[in-house]
């Protein structure tokens, strides 16, 4: 029997009460009506179980599955093995959509037939109540001659690390999904960037729509803010992605692109940890320098790198400890920002100057002609 789903739509659900009935209204109001919501209940213990069920009972596209909490990488596995939709979307319960999210990315998907469709996000900040730009979040690295067009990574391998690897931005093809026998990582942190290169690596056709359809929300309590132990999970995500590349037999030509992405993730999760964790974090860089090849960063990269990220990966093998790194980055940091702005400062007083000598060089040609005319009118 065929589905007649066109999207299903799948929402991890833990402890977001305060936030889930945005994120279902902006679901179920979606003017594409084809579509199956599959809520999974990953063991909260608020509220929300009864939010979803109230939601239900008006919704019949609503299913709700329960189980013990799995962690959001666990429950975006139990949505898609009960998913029916001829595509995959993932939203996180504390966000919410555009109404005309599907609609617009389900008519180009399938008239484009995609394997990934990727689009735009906003940042809404709950402390402040203000959307804000984040550079990370959205596709502006990818040119703008491929909107609209059918690509793969061959076509983008220049940014391929600065794309977003949100899981949430991205339009699937199930059966894309299914071919890979794709399961998103378990029981780790940063499930979205273990999981984008293996599939982006392998889809055959990709497109971008630069709307911002998804709208993030950021709150304290979140994993991308939090800095606990689950944060070291990033060293073996970064070293399995780096094996990828090898296996794919282009890790030569963008390991230089890929130690940066290394060093920008590394201080990512490092500015966020906790005091307590910070040092033991600092050994695993140091332990893993020469596993990760961060001493094959050649001078001439280093210097295009953004500052902060230069200092943070000069300060990993001069410190000893959390409390000397965060001198010594701090210090580089400052430093860099001196010199910086001291050559502007002298840019300008040159420029200033030449100005100087520009108006005084008219005001004596203004005079000499004024001497002139008095010349010829004395005569």
């Amino acid at each position: 029997m065929t589905s007649n789903v066109k999207v299903s739509v799948i929402v991890p659900v833990y402890n977001v009460e305060k936030y889930l009935k945005d994120c279902l209204d902006s679901v179920v109001n979606q003017t594409l009506e084809d579509i199956e919501i599959i809520c999974v209940n990953d063991g909260s213990t608020d509220n929300s179980l009864a939010i979803l069920e109230e939601y239900a009972e008006k919704d019949s596209r609503i299913k709700i599955i329960t189980q013990e909490n799995k962690g959001l990488g666990g429950a975006r596995n139990t949505g898609l093995y009960h998913a029916n939709g001829e595509y995959i979307s993932f939203i996180d319960s504390d966000d919410w959509i555009e109404l005309n999210t599907f609609e617009e990315l389900y008519h180009m998907s399938k008239n484009l037939d995609l394997d990934m469709l990727m689009f735009q996000m906003k940042v809404f900040n709950i402390e402040t109540g203000e959307f804000i730009e984040d550079q990370y979040n959205n596709i502006d690295s990818i040119d703008d001659s491929l909107i609209g067009t059918v690509f793969n990574y061959k076509d983008v391998f220049d940014v391929l690390f600065k794309i977003p690897h949100n899981s949430v931005n991205k339009l699937y093809k199930y059966s894309f999904l299914k071919d890979m026998e794709f399961k998103f990582l378990e029981g780790a942190y940063y499930e979205d960037l273990a999981s984008f290169f293996p599939l982006f690596l392998e889809a055959k056709k990709v497109s971008i729509l630069k709307k911002q359809f998804y709208i993030y929300r950021i709150r304290s309590e979140s994993i991308t803010t939090s800095g606990d132990e689950g944060s070291f999970d990033m060293f073996n995500i970064l070293k399995d992605l780096q094996k990828l590349l090898k296996d794919k037999n282009i890790y030569p030509q963008c390991m230089q692109e890929f130690l940066m992405f290394i060093i920008v993730n590394l201080k990512f999760v490092y500015l966020r940890l906790a005091n307590a964790h910070k040092n033991n974090f600092l050994q695993a860089m140091k332990e893993n320098y020469e596993v990760l090849e961060l001493d094959n960063v050649s001078e001439e990269h280093l210097m295009k790198w953004h500052y902060e990220d230069r200092c943070f990966y000069q300060s990993i093998k001069k410190s000893k400890d959390s409390y000397d790194f965060d001198l010594i980055f701090k210090c580089s940091c400052n430093e860099f920002l001196v010199n910086h702005y001291e050559g502007l400062v002298n840019q300008l007083k040159i420029q200033n100057q030449n100005l100087l000598n520009e108006i005084n060089q008219l005001k004596n040609n203004n005079s000499s002609v004024k001497s002139k005319f008095k010349n010829i009118f004395r005569s």
